[in-house]
């Protein structure tokens, strides 16, 4: 069990750098979707990690994450013309009305986190905040309160002999 626990402690942490790691480094970044417009491919609810666009740049069929007005939008290029993108949600019939330029690329997708996205939004709402301070802070109060209890009642535990000897010590 111990090592179960420490396995998944361990590939948890390292889980938690690397995101720490994409979302620190430049001209890569994590989103959250937050609408179907992308399924089958991207789901609500997924994590997307985007990066530079890299050799081969952007093409048709590159799925994009790009500012529109004030909001991030992840969809998969469908034509470009000129400078600008034309982009499509692959759940969308029609291309988007809304032509793309390079400047407003936030970045390629490189790979999705599945379902990550439910948990961070749970985290942002009052009741997620509160529990993910409360059940840790409960669990490590457990702790504390078992190896208290565990030393309180191993002083009771030993016989008046073993008291007595250890009194004539001093």
């Amino acid at each position: 069990m111990k090592i179960f626990v420490l396995t998944a402690s361990i590939l948890l942490g390292l889980l938690v750098a690397a995101l720490l790691f994409v979302f620190l480094s430049p001209g890569y970044g994590l989103y959250f979707v937050r609408s179907e417009s992308m399924k089958p491919a991207i789901n609500m609810g997924d994590l997307v990690i985007t990066g530079p666009a890299g050799a081969g740049g952007i093409k048709p069929g590159t799925v994009i994450t790009f500012e529109s007005g004030k909001n991030l939008v992840t969809h998969r290029v469908f034509s470009i013309d000129n400078n600008t993108l034309i982009t499509k949600g692959d759940a969308n019939e029609d291309p988007d009305t809304v032509p793309v330029t390079a400047a407003d690329v936030k970045g390629v997708v490189l790979f999705k986190i599945p379902f990550i996205g439910f948990l961070a939004g749970f985290l942002r709402s009052k009741l997620g905040w509160f529990l993910a301070i409360l059940i840790p802070s409960a669990v490590l109060a457990g702790f504390l309160i078992k190896d208290i209890l565990k030393e309180a009642f191993k002083d009771n535990k030993q016989s008046p002999d073993e008291k007595e000897v250890g009194s004539n010590e001093k």
